[in-house]
């Protein structure tokens, strides 16, 4: 882990936990590799006097490489990283299965379901392009992610190869090599074994030599050395291929001039990790220390985090855990605000990421979603680790100032506890109103997986609920309604688990205890043509054809209207389906007409799914942008548009992928973009120019935008969650200028087409976003 102090009386700037991912280069191995390039530049095959040192470097490497590892009489191939020797190995392999006339569907190839992707795919990859027909078979693991040992025994006698990791990137679960040889070797003396070895160099004891094990990649910059060098352990009697033919170095198994810094780098990192002086590398009890410390001061912030992996099954320096109610990308985005750097460990989706890893240990949906990977090096000193832990802790107040999580805490009052919220969950939106002078609230349309983020809002704030409306329900919630008695503490962990068939507003209820006996299916309180909310007034007016008890309600702010909340009326880019139960396209005709009756061309409409992320649109918006919105609320028949309505449904439900950050946009939805290099240039040449934070409130606590642009007299915040909120109010003017910024440059980038959808001119965005000004 590598720290960057601002000052000696400030923490670190960045905090740097991803360690699996990467690693910074140590000292010795950076010098290592620049008197390589200086000094010892020779080629390795030269025969004069220069060549011939730097052949001394690169077999003292290598010497280095089978001590360290305990290869014995193995081979050690130097190579570009793990990817290029997992290919290597498997190439061999299959070659060698191919020789033997073992192929063809029977014949398996086995690899843990928790591996690499690198390992999967390059089995899928070789076994077609050699065409050999084998089956490609993930091994299960159980819940501490262990390999099934009995499915292992029952299919290893067809297996050619099998492909198992000593310790996993995502979790740090190692495996039990020796029993797992075991299995292997009883079931089938004879089969190829791969065992992925880049997360265990380092972090558990390795004798090679004393194994079975024909192949073992490792990676330098998974321990302190530069990218691109790894090397490969090939067990003496393994066969092997050359991967790379031509000059025939590395004795013919690996043809290429050697990257001879990068060895010489990787064996300075192999030398120190000889030493047992603790000035380095540290010792197994130590890192468990470090782990301990970094756990609980993760546990201060999160009381109530869940470790996906423990001991002992893992090596101690990673650790996997997932927090009630969150997702990977909302502590990753908190963290990351704060200088501290860590990773989710998930794929990317177009719905909320998920860890394959967490998936195939069967664990919860929740856990899966919400996975986060903190990792560190085992040459992680003492005050790296207090730096670290400090850094964490200081994100305690931020999580309650913020409600994140429920604390006794009196709330800090701020300006994004006030007005209207949307919170998005894939492609549902709900809203969430409320005046923090009276602490007074309004939910609407809530959704399951947004429960927990409402509760805690709730709870946090001290906010007295006044309503929980709904514009619309379909009958399969209806069997639900009655069913659900949970418990609060039980109900908020089942509700990380996607089930949209329960209703949301109902289990918000419970949470609560907000029980309304006088009133309607929608929520709304009988009798009442209001709800009075300070300044605000909400009504409502029947707008059935999406579904028959389907209502709308109108927002009102000092008697004048700003907004609706439509449901799924009219969505942005779409109109509301029709084919569900209770659907009718000319009542949603109907609907409509009465709506544009009662609105003002811009006022806003706030639906319930946002298919295309445009978060909210307008009559006249829908007008542009759709002609069948056109000529419904011309009033053209329904026979002449009900087919177009359907294939626009179905185009809306495809473009759900738009959503978690993989949004479609270009440069033109921004006037600019703006690099840091233009900045100073551009705030010259219009001073008036407004700088908008749309970052999440929490981010702006933990990592205010201001102190990277010191030349910016004012930033304006204004969250995502509340850009709607900022049209309603008129916070933001077309007319003036904007540039928008958030931690990646993704966020402004869509805040800005949303913001020239609705006619603002000249929005730009800060390329990169805050990543780049750090």
């Amino acid at each position: 882990m590598t720290t960057k102090h601002i000052s000696p009386r400030t923490r670190p700037a960045e905090i740097y936990l991803d360690n699996n991912a990467t690693t910074p280069v140590l000292p010795s191995a950076a010098l290592a590799a620049m008197q390589c390039m200086q000094q010892q530049f020779g080629n390795p095959s030269s025969s004069h006097t220069t060549g011939i040192k730097a052949k001394a470097t690169l077999e003292q490497a290598r010497n280095l490489a089978r001590t360290v590892t305990g290869a014995g009489n193995g081979r050690i191939v130097f190579t570009s990283g793990a990817t290029e020797g997992i290919q290597s190995a498997v190439v061999s392999a299959l070659l060698a299965l191919r020789a033997k006339g073992t192929s063809g569907t029977e014949t398996l190839l086995l690899y843990g379901a928790t591996e690499h992707k690198a390992v999967p795919e390059s089995l899928k990859h070789w076994n077609e392009v050699l065409q050999l027909g084998a089956t490609v078979t993930a091994i299960p693991v159980d819940q501490n992610g262990q390999l099934d040992a009995h499915f292992i025994a029952k299919h290893a006698a067809a297996a050619g190869l099998i492909c198992t990791m000593a310790a996993n990137n995502e979790t740090g679960i190692s495996q039990q090599l020796k029993e797992l040889e075991h299995c292997i070797r009883a079931a089938n003396p004879d089969v190829f074994w791969l065992v992925d070895c880049v997360q265990a160099l380092g972090k558990m004891p390795l004798n090679l030599e004393s194994t079975t094990i024909d192949y073992a990649p490792f990676s330098g910059h998974k321990l302190y050395a530069p990218k691109g060098v790894g090397f490969l352990y090939v067990r003496a009697s393994a066969p092997y291929q050359p991967f790379i033919a031509g000059g025939g170095q590395e004795g013919g198994l690996r043809s290429g001039t050697e990257n001879l810094p990068g060895i010489a780098a990787l064996g300075a990192v192999l030398a120190e990790l000889q030493q047992t002086d603790g000035k380095v590398f540290q010792s197994e009890q130590t890192l468990w220390k470090y782990r301990d410390d970094l756990l609980n001061a993760l546990l201060t912030v999160f009381p109530a985090l869940t470790l996906n992996s423990e001991r002992p099954y893992i090596v101690p320096t990673t650790i996997n855990f997932s927090v009630p109610g969150f997702y990977s990308k909302d502590i990753m985005d908190l963290f990351d605000a704060a200088g501290i750097r860590i990773s989710s460990g998930s794929a990317c989706s177009s719905k909320v990421p998920s860890s394959f890893v967490l998936d195939a240990m069967g664990l919860a949906a929740w856990r899966s979603q919400g996975a986060i990977r903190l990792s560190f090096g085992p040459a992680m000193t003492a005050i790296e680790c207090a730096d670290a832990c400090k850094a964490i802790r200081a994100l305690k107040e931020v999580v309650n100032k913020h409600c994140l999580v429920v604390t006794d805490a009196t709330p800090t009052l701020e300006i994004h506890a006030n007005g209207l919220l949307q919170l998005k969950h894939e492609d549902s939106c709900s809203y969430l109103l409320i005046d923090n002078q009276t602490k007074q609230a309004v939910v609407i349309d809530p959704v399951p997986a947004l429960v927990n983020r409402m509760i805690n809002i709730v709870q946090g704030r001290h906010l007295q609920l006044l309503a929980i409306l709904e514009t619309h329900h379909h009958s399969q919630h209806d069997s639900q309604n009655n069913s659900q008695h949970n418990s609060q503490n039980n109900m908020q962990q089942e509700l990380q688990i996607d089930r949209p068939q329960q209703s949301a507003a109902l289990l918000l209820r419970q949470a609560l205890h907000f029980y309304q006996d006088n009133c309607d299916d929608s929520g709304w309180p009988e009798g009442a043509g209001s709800i009075e909310l300070a300044d605000y007034s909400l009504t409502r007016l029947a707008t059935p054809g999406h579904c028959a008890s389907a209502i709308s309600i109108v927002l009102q702010h000092r008697q004048r209207v700003v907004a609706v909340f439509v449901g799924d009326l009219i969505l942005p880019g779409g109109i509301g389906r029709t084919d569900l139960a209770g659907g009718n396209a000319s009542e949603l005709q109907q609907s409509i007409q009465s709506l544009a009756a009662k609105v003002a061309p811009d006022t806003l409409l706030l639906s319930s799914h946002d298919y295309a992320q445009r978060f909210a649109t307008t009559l006249r918006l829908a007008k542009q942008e759709s002609a069948l919105f056109s000529k419904l609320l011309a009033g053209q028949p329904a026979e002449q548009w009900q087919q177009q309505l359907n294939a626009q449904t179905a185009k809306l439900q495809q473009a759900s992928h738009y959503y978690c950050g993989l949004v479609e946009v270009t440069v033109t939805d921004a006037s600019r973009m703006l690099n840091k290099a233009d900045l100073a240039e551009v705030l010259r040449q219009q001073p008036e120019l407004q700088v908008v934070d749309v970052r999440e409130p929490h981010e702006q606590s933990a990592g205010p935008l201001q102190q990277h642009l010191p030349a910016i007299n004012k930033v304006l915040a204004v969250p995502l969650s509340k850009l709607c909120d900022a049209l309603i109010s008129r916070q933001l003017e077309p007319s003036r200028p904007l540039l928008l910024v958030c931690r990646s440059g993704n966020r402004s980038l869509l805040a800005c087409k949303v913001l020239r959808r609705f006619g603002f001119d000249t929005v730009y965005n800060l390329n990169g976003g805050m990543a780049l000004l750090v």
